[in-house]
């Protein structure tokens, strides 16, 4: 028998495929707790995603979440109580607009980002602990390429051009 050629879209159909894996890997409960729990804290990966956030950018209104997520306000509004009532998310008015108010992770909120980046680093080196190095990096690297090329695509679709996301205002664009 005679193998055939790669077809185009088979890079393609295998990087699908390798996604639902790594998606449906991610979604066992097991997994979460390794990857969204650090020293007795759990995280739902919104909670953690939500966080990340507000520490990566800064203070921001529910709005501004509410879009990074494709959501609705209200949507991420309880989201947001409840780390409110965890002690992990502050409010405060918006300065531009009183009526508004930006959302800061607390010092409280910083402490578990980090206890929980953490466990969660250190159950990703367990379950790659036979790959080397080089290998890590490299995955590390397309990844991270990955996220922000598909990010910058949702961008330039949802508005028509490569600036902002779904449902922001121009003052609501992320401080990347």
């Amino acid at each position: 028998m005679v193998d055939e050629a790669p077809r185009p879209g088979d890079a393609d159909e295998q990087l699908h495929s390798a996604f639902l894996a790594l998606l449906r890997w991610t979604s066992r409960s097991a997994v979460r707790t390794r990857l969204w729990t650090g020293d007795g804290v759990e995280l739902t990966p919104t909670d953690a995603w939500l966080i990340d956030a507000l520490a990566a950018h800064g203070p921001m209104r529910v709005t501004t979440l509410a879009g990074w997520q494709g959501v609705d306000k209200s949507t991420v509004t309880p989201q947001v109580r409840r780390l409110e009532r965890a002690g992990l998310v502050d409010r405060r008015p918006d300065p531009e607009d009183g009526r508004a108010s930006l959302l800061t992770l607390s010092a409280h909120g910083r402490e578990v980002r980090e206890r929980v980046r953490a466990a969660g680093g250190q159950a990703l080196a367990q379950s790659l602990a036979s790959w080397d190095d080089t290998d890590r990096r490299a995955l590390a690297e397309l990844l991270t390429r990955f996220v922000a090329t598909v990010e910058q695509a949702e961008r330039g679709e949802a508005l028509g051009h490569g600036v902002g996301r779904p449902g922001m205002a121009p003052r609501d664009a992320p401080r990347d």
